[in-house]
């Protein structure tokens, strides 16, 4: 364990350490099982965590069902919450230099790229702070004989299920919409990352939060699993994989709890035969491989036209050479470790099989073993990859990228489009609105041109097995309310 680390354990402190916030107070677990958090940087054991057993999740989703069915929360008017969300987001400007050490320590992000990030959490709740003041909870809409008044209102109790590598935040696209709604929440963090929820139960305790509105545990698959077929639970809010996404809509659509989820993706960036790459690789080539390229959004497949794809392979290999890997604590550090020897594992399994499979082998390929005993993988690039070889069809989660060739636009089109995901994307070209007629084409949720972009007031999500559901922006809201028309007579009515 590294100093840096033990300075982040004795910055939480013993409470928030030893187990879950429910109900409005910190609460012992029930249970007796642990989880062990183990250092990606030198594969060392530093610190472990309660796991909620089903009598604490039992706990934490009747505390949330409690607080919205008798509590305050659900009822407050629209300013209220808005004035809750920015108190909130006050405390969390003061623990944001925690939160990005604590993203480090337990999953090996780079400080630099943790701390670009971490601001999200604060950026979410402003956000919908801002949108409750303008935003119509009802209308009325003329009849054959009276009006309609047409009611948005909060689900009810939602567990939001958060995944290992951007825990922070992916929650606050969920909390900061679900708390905007009206509803209450159960909040279960990623075995991995058992520490951010907590300080920010911290936060909304501190911000004066009603009891049960705010619900946080620590649970592993068999956990998640309880929570989401508990009766109590009324919505369903899931990041992760493509595997657990769809375990979790089967297990809602057995009791027809409503459910949300944003799940992998394997996305393309495709170069068009315009693109001046002393501008565009700039922009697109940080989010090739984010974090590790342990990001869902990353621009893991590069589409380049056959009369370029040289020269683009050189140019893009010349640029992922300069990136700096190593100590993720370092402010200069660019690329990590990956989080877990699960993690590493399974991407040197991946770049195994496309050498097998023909792939030619541009740069990297390998372990990194002048990191020691830390999950070290230096950044990789095939090109020469067919759609049909698993490096260009599934998603690695990890530091490498492939390179296509194509002869025509629609040819690009098609490469792009043939993949079972749909989440992100980018278009490179000196022509922005052929870009934009380019984007039209993809089936994906987000396509940037000449620049990828997230912002809270735009949604975010996927097509095909990327997930269901938008989150961010008005759609994120929506996703968090239920409709009901209340028929109403007109003025002659008896």
């Amino acid at each position: 364990m590294t100093d840096r680390s033990r300075d982040v354990i004795a910055d939480l402190g013993a409470t928030l350490r030893g187990g879950f916030y429910i109900d409005g107070d910190w609460a012992r677990p029930l249970g007796n099982d642990r989880t062990e958090l183990v250092c990606p940087v030198d594969a060392k054991a530093w610190i472990d965590a309660p796991l909620a057993s089903h009598a604490d999740i039992d706990r934490a989703t009747a505390a949330a069902r409690k607080a919205f069915d008798t509590g305050p929360w659900p009822t407050l008017s629209a300013s209220d919450r808005a004035h809750l969300l920015r108190r909130f987001a006050v405390e969390i400007e003061h623990r944001e230099p925690l939160l990005a050490r604590l993203w480090t320590a337990q999953v090996g992000a780079p400080i630099s790229f943790a701390g670009m990030f971490v601001p999200t959490a604060r950026a979410m709740l402003g956000y919908y702070a801002d949108l409750l003041e303008t935003y119509q909870f009802e209308d009325r809409r003329p009849t054959w004989s009276g009006e309609a008044r047409v009611m948005r209102e909060p689900i009810g109790p939602a567990a939001l299920i958060t995944p290992w590598n951007a825990t922070l935040p992916i929650l606050f696209y969920k909390l900061a919409a679900a708390l905007a709604a009206g509803c209450t929440v159960v909040i279960k963090s990623s075995p991995e990352t058992p520490f951010d929820a907590l300080v920010v139960a911290e936060c909304a305790h501190a911000a004066g939060f009603p009891p049960g509105v705010i619900n946080v545990i620590t649970a592993d698959r068999t956990g998640g699993a309880h929570l989401v077929a508990s009766p109590d639970i009324d919505k369903v809010s899931f990041t992760g994989s493509t595997a657990g996404g769809k375990a979790v809509g089967r297990a809602c659509l057995d009791r027809m709890a409503r459910f949300t989820l944003e799940l992998g993706g394997k996305s393309a960036a495709i170069f068009l035969d315009d693109a001046d790459l002393g501008q565009t690789l700039p922009a697109i080539a940080p989010f090739t491989m984010p974090f590790s390229g342990q990001i869902c959004f990353a621009q893991t497949r590069i589409i380049a036209p056959r009369s370029r794809v040289e020269e683009i392979i050189a140019a893009y290999g010349a640029a992922i050479a300069t990136l700096v890997v190593g100590d993720p604590w370092e402010p200069t550090t660019q690329l990590g470790p990956v989080s877990s020897a699960t993690q590493m594992t399974r991407a040197l399994a991946h770049i195994a099989k496309a050498k097998v499979d023909g792939a030619r082998l541009v740069t990297g390929g390998t372990r990194l073993d002048n990191f020691g005993a830390g999950y070290f993988i230096a950044p990789t690039v095939f090109a020469d990859v067919t759609p049909d070889m698993a490096i260009a069809r599934e998603e690695v989660f990890g530091p490498v990228v492939v390179v296509q060739a194509y002869d025509s636009e629609d040819e690009a089109v098609a490469l792009a489009n043939h993949s079972d995901f749909g989440l992100s994307g980018s278009i490179l070209t000196a022509d922005p609105e052929r870009g934009y007629r380019l984007a039209r084409r993809i089936r994906t949720g987000n396509i940037g041109v000449n620049a990828l972009q997230m912002a809270p007031n735009v949604p975010f999500g996927g097509y095909k097995q990327s997930g269901l559901g938008r989150e961010g922006g008005p759609e994120g809201l929506a996703a968090f309310l239920e409709t009901k028309a209340i028929y109403m007579p007109g003025a002659n009515a008896v």
